[in-house]
């Protein structure tokens, strides 16, 4: 071969190479690219991708599927509530991820100053808001609004508050207002269908999915019956990253959830304290727990950290986690000076039984710390508690701005004899891995439930830290406390002998080198 030919060929090359990544560049189609799809209700509303304008709705965002996994994703037009998501992981290679953002409208701002001295006024609220409203058969709008009539008018009004999912709301007044009066109706709706299920597949299939710490299954799978609102998913499959997300259970619906999982990478830990302590702690938009609290496995990279406490400013932050490391923060909380939402504070003994509040599921309750409910708004709201084994706990409450109340329920038991018991796992530090007989529950502090009398295998794994075992006797009826405290791995120090399989194997490859040039 000439050297002009092999020039020609060279040239070639480059040139086709040349094309091909021009192509590649414009169809975004293969290669180590993904797409987030973002679409709304209503439409071209402003769309933000970890806290960059992209454009407005319908629009699609390209992100690397190589590159640094979570991100955050807001929607946001005049006249509604902005609408915000963690979004866990990438999408894989020419992976297009559909997000949806159901806008809900902003509050209409209740009139101080009577318009005319013979009109009164009904301002209607609801639980949940952005219900319609009928005064008297016609449509005044949606939740809350206001409707002014004459107070020489004829008295006597009906009031109807309907929301899709929820059984109709009527209310019969027999009088008017005063001159410039307001009289205040609160709407709490009651669901039509109080359940929902949620369908989970995940990519490779075989994962265990666990639905709010307590229920496990291998993917895929379907969890039925469920309470109507949020619902926290963890999808962990060994040998890769464990998938988190947050599912909106509608009732009568069925919500679907496909867990894409990327190779598991070492994790490192944030240790989170506060001032005053006892704030919620939310990281990339996933709870966990109260300040002060260490929250293991965290992917390295960049986290947004979200703290809230009762009378407080909400204090936001990002940080970097570094493989098989912890780092610190320990932010100063500002009060709040003119706070327009009330707190609620839930306890029960025994722990772990589910929270709803005005029929819609919050959470469950933990061992040794109050489960904290955030903006509410001001009124009567209801209160119930349901455990396994015990008896309904419901109460009617009364919530004002600013302003935090407690619920404390002893929950009395059952008659029915129960046959199966619980074991309250708490680990210092805390965000440990828990596997009770070789199946993973969650995360400590948790109470895995439901577990047949006798004998049971507790391992808990946590980053940077010797694994703990224990075996636990569980009886009918009966919580049992386990208390791990974790000792550090010692890292392993690098020994000059460790080097010499590689100088031996770089200069018997030099030396083959040499003889070949030699030969030729």
């Amino acid at each position: 071969m000439t050297k002009n030919s092999l020039i020609m060929i060279l040239a070639l090359c480059l040139f086709i190479t040349g094309c091909s990544g021009f192509v590649s560049g414009n169809q975004m189609i293969g290669g180590d690219t993904g797409y987030y799809s973002v679409t709304s209700d209503p439409s071209a509303a402003d769309v933000h991708f970890d806290g960059k304008y992209q454009g407005t709705t319908p629009i699609t965002v390209q992100v690397p599927s190589t590159g640094t996994p979570g991100h955050t994703l807001s929607v946001s037009k005049s006249g509604y509530q902005t609408w915000t998501q963690s979004l866990p992981g990438n999408p894989q290679a020419g992976q297009t991820i559909n997000v949806f953002a159901d806008l809900t409208p902003s509050p209409v701002t209740i009139p101080t100053t009577p318009i005319g001295g013979d009109q009164g006024y009904f301002n209607i609220q609801s639980v949940p808001s952005g219900a319609e409203v009928r005064f008297d058969g016609q449509y005044k709008g949606e939740t809350p609004v206001t409707v002014s009539v004459f107070v020489t008018g004829t008295p006597g009004h009906s009031i109807s508050v309907s929301y899709p999912g929820y059984q109709t709301w009527t209310q019969s007044y027999s009088k008017n207002p005063g001159a410039g009066e307001t009289i205040y109706v609160q709407a709490n709706l009651i669901p039509s269908q109080t359940s929902g299920s949620i369908y989970v597949t995940s990519v490779p299939s075989g994962a265990q999915a666990t639905l709010d710490n307590s229920d496990t299954q291998t993917t895929p799978c379907s969890f039925s019956s469920l309470p109507v609102g949020s619902h926290s998913l963890y999808v962990y499959m060994s040998g890769y990253q464990p998938y988190y997300a947050t599912v909106n259970v509608k009732s009568g619906q069925t919500s679907n959830v496909n867990a894409y999982l990327n190779p598991s990478q070492t994790y490192g830990n944030l240790q989170v304290s506060s001032a005053p302590s006892g704030a919620d702690i939310y990281i990339d938009g996933n709870y966990y727990g109260h300040t002060p609290r260490t929250v293991g496995n965290l992917v390295p990279g960049s986290h947004s950290v979200l703290l809230r406490l009762a009378g407080y400013q909400d204090w936001t932050g990002s940080v970097s986690i570094g493989a098989g490391s912890t780092t610190t923060i320990s932010p100063t909380l500002s009060q709040n000076p003119s706070p327009q939402y009330g707190y609620i504070q839930v306890g029960s003994t025994p722990s772990g039984a589910a929270i709803y509040l005005d029929g819609t599921y919050q959470g469950r309750t933990v061992s040794g710390d109050t489960f904290d409910i955030s903006n509410v708004v001001p009124g009567s709201h209801i209160i119930q508690l349901s455990l396994s084994g015990y008896e309904d706990y419901t109460s009617t409450i009364s919530v004002s701005a600013g302003q935090t109340v407690l619920v404390n329920a002893a929950l009395s038991r059952n008659p029915v004899t129960p046959t199966t018991g619980s074991i309250d796992v708490i680990s210092s530090p805390s965000g440990a891995e828990v596997y009770v007989d070789n199946i993973y529950r969650g995360y400590t502090p948790m109470i895995v439930q439901n577990l047949a009398t006798g004998s049971h295998v507790v391992l808990l794994q946590l980053g940077g830290y010797d694994n703990w075992q224990s075996t636990v006797t569980v009886n009918a009826g009966q919580t049992t406390s386990v208390t791990a405290t974790f000792t550090e791995t010692p890292t392993p120090t690098p020994t000059k002998a460790a080097a010499f399989p590689f100088v031996v194997l770089s200069a018997l490859v030099l030396l083959g080198v040499f003889l070949k040039r030699k030969s030729l």
